[in-house]
This record gives C-alpha cells, sequence and structure tokens, in this order.
C-alpha cells in the first residue's frame, strides 16, 4: 500500500482555514446570480474558473513575491462581495465540510472574517445564524466533521473596530472557541490588539494570532505573541480545567495559545528556544509558503521546526485559492520531506494535541491514528 493511501485514510485535523478562503469558483457563482450581484468582467462559470481565480498558487523560478499577500488579499476579499444572506454562508460552510468529510478530516477549527461582512452592512447575526445552522446540521451526521470557530480580526482595521466586533462575539461565546488576527501584518504588529486580546482572554476565549511569512518585523511579532498576546493566562476563567490528557499546554504565564503560521521562528536560534520553552504549536500551511518563498526556502525552515521537536499541524489556510486541500497538502509536505508513515501520523497527533475539544473526541482520534499506522506500517 501506498504513502498516498495511508494519508488518505488517516484521520486529520485542519486548523488553519479560511472558510471565506474556501469559496469555490462555482459557489461565487451561484451566489452571485442568486442575490444579484456582478462579478467585474465575468458574465459565465467557465469565465471565472479560467481566469485569476482560482490562482496557479505554484512557484515560478525568478518570480517577485513581494507583494504576494496584497494581490492575494485584494482578490480574496473581492470574491465576498457575493456573500450575503445566511444561505450564502451555510452554503459556504456546508461545502467546506462536505470536502473535508470526502478527505477524512475529522476535526477542524475554522477562521471566519466577520469584519469583511459588517464592514459590507451585512450583520454580525446573518453570518453566524448562517455558520451555526451549518455546523448543526454537520454534527448531527454519523460521520459529521467535527467543528469550532474562530472569530478573526482584522489587522488592517482599526483596534477599536476588533473591539466591537468583540462585543458583538460575546452574543456567541458558546458557538465561537477563540479569537485570532488575520490580514496584511505590514504597519499592523500584534500590540496594535493588546487590549482586544486582554479583553478576549478575560470573556473566556481562545487566544491565537497570524504571524505570516517574511513579514514586516516578523520575529519581534512572533516573540510577543508567544510571550505577552493577551495578558496573563491567570485572568482566563477557569481555563486551566478546559485542558484534557494529552493536550499540549502553553507554558508561559503569558501570550497566545498557539501561533498561526510563525515560520520565520526557524531563522533565529533564541527564538526557536522560546517557541519551545512556550510549549506552543504552529498551525502551517507550507505549499502556501512555497508561492513565494520556493520550496528549498520552505522545507528548510519546516526541517529546522521539526528537529527542534515545535508541534506542528499542516493546513490548506485558503485552498480554493492556493488550489490544495488539507489531503494534498500533506501528499505534497510528504513528497518534498520525504517523510515517513510515523512521522505524518505525529504530524496528526500534534494537531490533536493542540485542539481545542474534549478527551473522549481525542482518544477516539488517537486510537484511529494507530490503527490505521498499525495498518499500513505492518503491510510496507
Amino acid at each position: 500500500m501506498s504513502i498516498e493511501q495511508f494519508i488518505c485514510k488517516l484521520p486529520k485535523c485542519e486548523q488553519h482555514v479560511h472558510l471565506e478562503g474556501t469559496l469555490t469558483p462555482s459557489l461565487r457563482y451561484s451566489c452571485a446570480l442568486r442575490n444579484k450581484v456582478l462579478i467585474p468582467g465575468i458574465s459565465s462559470l467557465d469565465q471565472l474558473e479560467s481566469g485569476r481565480y482560482p490562482s496557479n498558487y505554484d512557484y515560478e523560478e525568478g518570480q517577485d513575491g513581494s507583494d504576494y499577500l496584497r494581490e492575494f488579499l485584494a482578490n480574496y476579499y473581492a470574491a465576498m462581495d457575493v456573500l450575503i444572506t445566511e444561505q450564502d454562508f451555510f452554503d459556504l460552510a456546508t461545502e467546506y465540510f462536505e470536502k473535508a468529510r470526502s478527505m477524512n478530516v475529522k476535526y477542524a477549527e475554522i477562521f471566519f472574517d466577520p469584519q469583511a461582512h459588517t464592514s459590507r452592512g451585512i450583520s454580525f447575526d446573518v453570518v453566524m445564524n448562517g455558520l451555526i445552522k451549518a455546523r448543526d446540521v454537520e454534527h448531527k451526521r454519523s460521520d459529521g466533521v467535527r467543528v469550532q470557530y474562530i472569530l478573526c480580526f482584522l489587522r488592517d482595521i482599526s483596534a477599536e473596530s476588533a473591539a466591537e466586533t468583540l462585543q458583538l462575539g460575546l452574543k456567541y461565546k458558546d458557538q465561537i472557541i477563540a479569537v485570532g488576527l488575520d490580514s496584511d501584518e505590514r504597519g499592523h504588529p500584534p500590540q496594535k490588539f493588546e487590549q482586544v486580546f486582554i479583553d478576549a482572554r478575560k470573556a473566556g476565549f481562545r487566544i491565537t494570532a497570524h504571524c505570516d511569512v517574511d513579514q514586516e518585523d516578523t520575529h519581534n511579532n512572533i516573540d510577543y505573541v508567544a510571550t505577552k498576546l493577551g495578558g496573563p493566562r491567570s485572568d482566563a476563567p477557569d481555563m486551566a480545567k478546559s485542558y484534557v490528557d494529552g493536550d499540549i499546554i502553553p507554558a508561559y504565564p503569558a501570550g497566545a495559545d498557539r501561533i498561526d503560521h510563525g515560520l520565520n521562528a526557524a531563522d533565529l536560534p533564541e527564538l526557536l528556544t522560546t517557541i519551545k520553552n512556550a510549549n506552543l504549536g504552529l498551525t502551517l500551511c507550507p505549499m502556501g509558503y512555497s508561492k513565494h518563498l520556493g520550496p528549498e526556502r520552505v522545507f528548510s525552515k519546516l526541517d529546522t521546526l521539526w528537529k527542534a521537536g515545535i508541534p506542528i499541524t499542516l493546513n490548506s489556510d485558503d485552498p480554493a485559492y492556493m488550489c490544495r486541500w488539507k489531503q494534498q497538502v500533506v501528499v505534497d509536505v510528504q513528497k518534498h520531506t520525504g517523510w515517513t508513515l510515523h512521522e505524518i501520523a505525529q504530524v496528526e497527533r500534534n494537531a490533536i494535541s493542540m485542539a481545542w475539544t474534549d478527551l473522549e473526541f481525542k482518544t477516539k482520534f488517537r486510537k484511529e491514528i494507530e490503527e490505521v499506522l498499525n495498518e499500513f506500517a505492518g503491510s510496507s
């Protein structure tokens, strides 16, 4: 049996995927028709599928990737104009769940960007109602994906707007597991949102944040997120009681509960030590980084993190644009790294150990990992 068959059968977690980044051309087009929204320059689905959407996310020798993030974000936000009704958000989530199920993804912690919608006049309640209904339907399935939602603040909007969004999110505290931080990092360091994250921790949310690759002041930003973001953990109500057996538990008295991306921690030995001592996991998306860094740089850094013993997970990020969903990401990473069955299994063990869900689910997930590993390792 092949290693690709093993990856296919292995239970998987996805902990770095943006729901809006799963908006496929076909769903975007159907929402546009339903809501009578014009997609500039597009009059058919074929045109949409054959254009720059989804983008070609393969590295090209000699390319200039210096402005990749802003180019991507411009396409990303423009596509959201078709998402208007509760049904649209329901369909968006449902389509991702169906795709996840097909890849044996058992658990997903999914980012969503409410400010990208409220800024267009779409109410927070419309977004949440669609997402909650989709998740409730999924959880009723015997083979359904276990889903948690992470509310992300857009860092290129004001801290005041983030604070207002946090207040809206409090109404749905039982439906949102964590808050995060994404969008354009240049000129918008995590310190800008210090008070918002302190307030979020006091409200009982988990804390995470994007530290994108090769961004302005990236090393200082990673250090800040790891050691200070969110203020004292002691301010979180009963958070220690929410950890279960086998969890990766943050060790510092302040700082995020994990880091999204953070690949540049591999650049500095002192930063590796900080992340290692903080006992933080990183939610990585290596195939997305390869577009602008090139595989050699990406996998050199990935190898450094792996050898340092830092828990990492493999994820798709924005698969409708980056053309690789979770399973293909794992397959492609294995081809670049030569990781064994046991090493790939360890990545998914890392993922469930940093997952924000209950012990019963984690125990079942871990058991399935070992069953699949024993099946394939014994036949190789």
